[in-house]
């Protein structure tokens, strides 16, 4: 059964697809229709080079920044989602990041703009890959926008709502782009996320909090859980594990495919569906699946979801994937650390990803 909320937003995407003209993406490569991340290209000025793009946003894990009074990290989580969407690629140049903060009274007045905009500095500096290449092409923080929008946003804190969106812009060598195949014998590598990322917010916050902070009688009825965020956990607190900045893969994806040819898919919202994002006609089948880190099985507790909902909400304490030749897995582990094999890559009529878990197998279709 498909979520309502997935179903919604592919009626809103399906929208946006339907009034934008072909004129408009005549520089698109077509092969890119539907990766993490779109190439372009413009002979005359990167004769050599595609043009990676991607954008995202950090979603309402910004209510828990906004809860516990903390902005540092939330900037890391808004270069990341965009940074491993360019990641999937390989061996990409990234080169220039903008972003869109817009905010309310507080944020201002307080000056935690600084505070937001440090992390995106940090997290940027993860994404500088031109010493992994031998490349002059440099990560750029590019222009930013931040808007006052006091009327529109709200947030359970008055004042100190925020909503943070990036987009990220790197190069891809030609003929690097041509190697990006899967096929069947390939083995499937994980490599583990730092926890929730930026995805699934909305079901975490309202399985495990008791929303104590939030002031909205409208979205306060709608907190199930019997946690704070100050509760003590797995050797932290509730709202630490939360709020753990999202984990940049560019570096080892690069340092990966300067030796290997291999395909990353990024797992981030939908879950074990993104491997489903594939052009090839080919099933993922994943019969040894990384460890959940301690929040996801409170989570799974608490809410009663299936493994089934699990792995399609959540990332299930598996940041990333690389698909690779079976020859060359030890050698990728060593170069990736916190990472294990996790299935193969077999022979299908139709794309799809399997999950063995529990004595059951579990399909997953369609994206």
């Amino acid at each position: 059964m498909v979520p309502a909320y997935q179903e919604t937003e592919s009626k809103a995407v399906d929208a946006i697809k339907k009034v934008i003209p072909s004129s408009l993406k005549q520089n698109m490569l077509p092969q890119s229709k539907g990766m993490f991340a779109e190439l372009y290209e413009n002979n005359e000025v990167f004769p050599k080079h595609y043009i990676a793009c991607g954008i995202d946003g950090v979603g309402t894990k910004a209510i828990i920044a906004e809860a516990m009074g903390r902005y540092d990290t939330i900037g890391i989580d808004c270069v990341a989602v965009c940074a491993n969407d360019l990641a999937t690629l390989g061996a990409v140049h990234p080169f220039l990041f903008m972003d869109s903060l817009l905010c309310q009274s507080k944020i201002r007045e307080k000056a935690i703009t600084g505070e937001i905009v440090k992390g995106m500095s940090k997290g940027l500096e993860q994404c500088d890959a031109s010493n992994i290449l031998k490349s002059s092409i440099r990560m750029n923080f590019g222009k930013g926008e931040t808007a006052s929008v006091d009327e529109i946003l709200t947030g359970p804190k008055p004042g100190y709502s925020i909503e943070l969106v990036g987009a990220m812009i790197g190069f891809m060598e030609k003929n690097k782009f041509e190697k990006l195949k899967i096929k069947p014998g390939q083995k499937i590598i994980a490599l583990r996320s730092s926890g929730p990322h930026c995805n699934g917010f909305t079901d975490l916050r309202r399985h495990l909090l008791n929303g104590d902070f939030e002031t909205r009688a409208e979205y306060k009825k709608k907190y199930r859980g019997k946690f704070k965020l100050d509760n003590k956990f797995d050797g932290s607190t509730i709202g630490k594990i939360l709020l753990e900045p999202t984990k940049i893969y560019v570096q080892a994806m690069t340092k990966i495919s300067k030796d290997f040819d291999v395909v990353g898919f990024n797992n981030t919202g939908y879950g074990l569906k993104n491997l489903n994002r594939a052009k090839e006609k080919v099933e993922f089948r994943i019969t040894n699946p990384i460890k959940p880190q301690p929040i996801f099985e409170l989570m799974q507790k608490e809410s009663g979801f299936t493994d089934e909902q699990m792995y399609r909400t959540f990332n299930m304490g598996i940041g990333f994937f690389v698909a690779c030749e079976k020859e060359n897995a030890d050698d990728i582990l060593q170069i990736a650390k916190d990472a294990q094999v996790v299935g193969e890559v077999k022979k299908s009529s139709k794309t799809l990803t399997i999950l063995e878990k529990n004595n059951k197998k579990i399909v997953f279709e369609g994206y």
